[in-house]
């Protein structure tokens, strides 16, 4: 059955009209793999960085990116509010397997700890010898549960499973910064072969030697760049679910620590705690399609 535009205001799923994209099946939350595909998940939200003095960057430069990924030929499920969908209605055509989860930002699920991460980004104990005090991981709360409930993306994704894949995978929405198509072979859809034969492990690009940070404390306050990137990462249902559980422990022990960062230094933590559920390819920020055709 073909379903227009339907809403369940509980849980603010959208389906997105048939004339902007199909989906055969209404999902449910069954979490069951059906075809052993991959859905790529990802989600655009504007938390007012055009506004900031510092690292600002403002919202069209985040819609034009998105609208390249959006181009792409792959399977998206996307997280947004209404003003996104809209414009994401505009640039998927009918071709291309879309589902839409409109889901105000306040809603977000890290939203919970907002007031512990303000309360953590005030203290002495933070701000003490912090050499990271202008990056947006140390004085923006919108931006650090923005960062961090990727994993809770993921995991509503995966719960739901509209497509019946067997791997989830997020992709941030200004995947390449907008500089090339991704995937560059549009006419066939995208399938990450080498991650498809993946099971029960998060992959991640590794960016430098993980020996540089393993033995350092308050990684928090240092200025140096990511071990792990971020804007690609996944796994098959069963990771997705352990890691999310993972993912949520781990914050919150740091934030009992006085400690809040962004998703790449707690993916780090998150492995540091469970090297087991962990897989790593050494690569560069934008290589996924490069690494795991």
């Amino acid at each position: 059955m073909e379903m227009r535009g339907q809403r369940r205001a509980s849980d603010g799923l959208v389906m997105l009209p048939i004339e902007d994209c199909q989906i055969n099946t209404w999902p449910k939350s069954t979490g069951v793999a059906c075809n052993g595909g991959v859905t790529f998940v990802t989600a655009l939200y504007d938390i007012g960085r055009g506004n900031w003095t510092g690292w600002a960057r403002g919202f069209d430069t985040y819609l034009h990116h998105f609208s390249v990924l959006l181009k792409a030929n792959i399977t998206l499920y996307i997280f947004c509010d209404d003003k996104v969908a809209h414009f994401v209605r505009r640039v998927r055509t009918p071709a291309q397997e879309t589902f839409v989860h409109t889901l105000p930002f306040e809603d977000l699920e890290f939203q919970g700890y907002k007031q512990h991460i303000n309360q953590v980004l005030r203290s002495e104990e933070f701000r003490k010898d912090n050499d990271m005090l202008h990056h947006p991981e140390c004085f923006s709360s919108d931006y650090i549960i923005l960062m961090n409930n990727k994993i809770s993306f993921l995991n509503i994704a995966r719960a739901w499973n509209p497509f019946k894949t067997s791997h989830f995978y997020w992709i941030d929405a200004g995947y390449g910064h907008g500089s090339v198509e991704f995937p560059k072979n549009c006419a066939s859809p995208w399938k990450p072969e080498k991650l498809l034969l993946i099971v029960r492990k998060i992959t991640y690009i590794q960016l430098a030697n993980l020996t540089l940070y393993q033995n350092k404390t308050d990684l928090h306050k240092v200025r140096r760049g990511p071990a792990l990137s971020g804007g690609f990462f996944g796994g098959d249902l069963s990771a997705i679910a352990e890691y999310y559980h993972l993912y949520r422990k781990v914050f919150r022990a740091c934030l009992v620590e006085n400690i809040v960062d962004d998703d790449q230094s707690m993916a780090l933590y998150a492995y540091f705690e469970y090297p087991i559920l962990f897989k790593f390819e050494h690569g560069r920020w934008f290589d996924a399609v490069e690494l795991f055709s």
